[in-house]
């Protein structure tokens, strides 16, 4: 048996101007999903995240659905629209998916034998943390691993992006990077090939003193958000997307150096910032200025509209009392941790 673990992950700082071609920092976070995967006569696929949740396919079931996905995700790539495969993947509680997911791996590695994985994850789906990048790492890793393949991390950055393509159509690429490299990850849309660097070598380690909190609020959807910010008048929007992406180039310097007064201010300025952009919430807000009245920084990740919130106290007990205090849950968590790794 093998057993791999793969970190999840957060926008640090850059959402929404990165959509203007403009840099953003990637974290991974201390927050893993596990996959154990073991020899097996088919494919089962055991999801721990969910009670009572387990499947079993023939091997030759799980390819001849791969081929199925791979030519609707084809289809999908020429129309533009990814409708028919969303709709694929999710029958059956994402059979389709769940299948492809192993499908592609045996496919690209050649592997003629069946699998066993059981997967489980200590931060929730639907979070804004990464949850099918960091199991697209790990079911790569533990298969590739099972079947003695031997892969560079680049090549099992590669194969986590293919199957990343099959839940999210046309994905950055940069969440499943962080997963894989851990560390910080400097992400840009760039023409013809994104820009995703590691920035281990530059930012060795980050500081203790980070928790993230979920405000619980339904959701927007990240393209629901996205078009928002666009819809706003350019003459508005445009300064304040440049501002954001001045404070990645900002926060970059302020981790080198180690200067986390500054990184506090960042974050700060990041999240007025996106406030002003309309993609905050009262929730959201409340929380930020309750966490800089105590000398903090907090901000909110990703797209916005709900969903996760990053925050940062040099005292971190105080830190976790007020948000508490605020009726929310306080998650303590590393910023910066190990990619994937094989689990002893």
């Amino acid at each position: 048996m093998v057993k791999v673990s793969a970190p999840g992950k957060i926008h640090l700082i850059g959402e929404h101007a990165v959509v203007y071609g403009e840099p953003a920092i990637l974290a991974a976070v201390g927050k893993r999903l596990f996959v154990e995967a073991e020899k097996h006569d088919a494919v089962k696929y055991v999801d721990l995240r969910w009670e009572t949740d387990s499947k079993e396919w023939a091997v030759e079931d799980v390819l001849e659905s791969t081929d199925r996905v791979l030519e609707l995700w084809s289809h999908g790539t020429q129309t533009k629209d990814f409708s028919p495969l969303f709709n694929h993947i999710k029958a059956d509680r994402y059979a389709g998916y769940r299948k492809a997911v192993v499908g592609i791996v045996m496919k690209k590695l050649g592997i003629k034998g069946g699998v066993k994985l059981a997967i489980n994850c200590e931060f929730p789906t639907s979070a804004g943390l990464g949850s099918s990048s960091a199991l697209s790492v790990a079911v790569v890793t533990a298969i590739s691993e099972l079947y003695e393949k031997q892969l560079s991390l680049s090549q099992i950055n590669e194969l986590s992006y293919d199957l990343e393509k099959i839940i999210h159509g046309t994905p950055s690429g940069g969440d499943n990077t962080a997963s894989c490299y851990g560390g910080l990850i400097w992400f840009q849309k760039s023409s013809p090939q994104n820009v995703m660097m590691p920035l281990k070598e530059e930012i060795s380690s980050m500081p203790e003193g980070f928790v993230l909190v979920n405000t619980r609020e339904e959701k927007s959807s990240t393209g629901e958000l996205i078009q928002k910010v666009r819809l706003l008048e350019e003459s508005y929007r445009a300064p304040r997307i440049k501002e954001i992406s001045k404070l990645v180039y900002e926060m970059k310097v302020a981790l080198k150096s180690k200067k986390y007064d500054l990184m506090k201010d960042i974050i700060n300025r990041d999240q007025q910032l996106l406030k002003e952009l309309e993609v905050s919430t009262d929730e959201i807000d409340s929380i930020a200025e309750a966490v800089r009245k105590i000398g903090g920084a907090a901000k909110l990740c990703g797209a916005g509209g709900g969903g996760i919130m990053l925050c940062w106290h040099k005292d971190k007990d105080l830190l976790k009392r007020t948000i508490s205090q605020l009726g929310y849950e306080p998650w303590e968590t590393q910023l910066g941790v190990e990619g994937v790794r094989i689990e002893k």
